[in-house]
């Protein structure tokens, strides 16, 4: 069985876990899959005074099968009876939880109260879901992605994304808490056992940043004994025909400039430049496979968007092929990402 570390958070990286899954199923018989996620918590929230994990919770729905896989987020058949009651009564509701999506943070947030770590309540969650392979929070310790407008305004990655739409323009990104963060349980010992290691396509900077940012986990990385196949966050000459994936297509530009690199594969790929020994791109971006080749990796091209709520299957077989690929050695962190 090949150990398969996948690490990043959102809708993308859930649709690509997805089929890898699927893949590795195919081999794993009746045990696990071999497929262990270090996902995002930067996103993470109180919302209507419940901890709500919006990485964590996209992984495990769209593992279960109870993602709604047209919205990308939440449960499907949802209803929304209570942030109508909510709002009903006067409270603030930019944030949305659905009926049985409230189960979820109404568990978690009752667990975490008596004291129960967030591996602990995740593994929890994904047995309560069937799950077959190993969920894991990047860190246990709380952190927030915090982006500085060029309004002026202090906003939360979801207060940005959610609330605002992504529009306002962003002057900065700071991982508030990073420093006192600490690998979850789990997460250096998956990276270490790793026979692949994946960068799930990710906002380079709200959900692969905050990951890499934790203390010991980019190291861990560029350290690992296996090869490391990052997959293209995007696809610049696919036009979008859905609101919401316009939306997280303008919050990717807005971050990714913020950093100084463009919104393109290019500048994805020179932001896990120390890291990256394989670059997935998509077939539609091919003119920019020599770019990204001059920053060391190999590419591999293959149609990389997902239909139906997940990614082709060409593309996990691409990613697993690169399992034997030889890693170079690498040395000294170029920033970005883990910044």
């Amino acid at each position: 069985m090949v150990n398969v570390v996948g690490i990043g958070g959102g809708i993308g990286a859930s649709r690509l876990w997805l089929t890898l899954h699927d893949a590795l199923e195919d081999d794993a018989a009746d045990g696990p899959s071999g497929l262990t996620l270090v996902v995002n918590t930067g996103d993470d929230l109180w919302a209507h005074g419940v901890r709500v994990c919006p990485d964590l919770d996209t992984t495990l729905y769209a593992l279960s099968g109870r993602q709604d896989v047209e919205r990308g987020w939440g449960t499907k058949g949802e209803s929304w009876r209570c942030m109508e009651a909510v709002r009903g009564l006067g409270g603030e509701v930019w944030f949305h939880l659905g009926d049985t999506d409230l189960a979820t943070h109404l568990l978690r947030t009752a667990w975490l109260r008596e004291g129960v770590g967030l591996a602990e309540v995740t593994r929890r969650l994904a047995e309560g879901m069937g799950l077959r392979c190993r969920v894991l929070p990047a860190t246990e310790q709380p952190v927030s992605t915090q982006l500085l407008c060029t309004d002026g305004e202090r906003r939360s990655y979801q207060e940005f994304l959610v609330r605002d739409a992504a529009g306002p323009r962003v002057h900065e990104v700071t991982y508030a808490g990073i420093p006192a963060a600490r690998p979850a349980p789990g997460v250096l010992e998956a990276l270490e056992s790793a026979d692949l290691i994946v960068l799930g396509p990710s906002n380079p900077v709200a959900s692969l940043g905050p990951v890499l940012a934790v203390p010991g986990i980019r190291e861990a990385v560029r350290d690992a004994g296996c090869p490391v196949v990052a997959v293209t966050p995007t696809v610049s000459r696919v036009p979008f025909d859905d609101p919401g994936e316009a939306r997280r297509a303008d919050s990717r530009q807005r971050l990714m400039e913020s950093r100084g690199v463009q919104a393109t594969a290019t500048g994805a790929a020179e932001m896990i430049r120390d890291l990256c020994d394989v670059f997935v791109l998509d077939t539609a971006d091919a003119q920019e496979a020599d770019a990204i080749r001059a920053f060391g990796p190999d590419v591999l091209l293959t149609p990389t968007l997902a239909s139906a709520g997940r990614a082709p299957r060409a593309l996990a077989d691409a990613v697993l092929g690169a399992a034997d690929t030889r890693r170079p050695v690498r040395s000294g962190a170029i920033g970005g990402v883990g910044r």
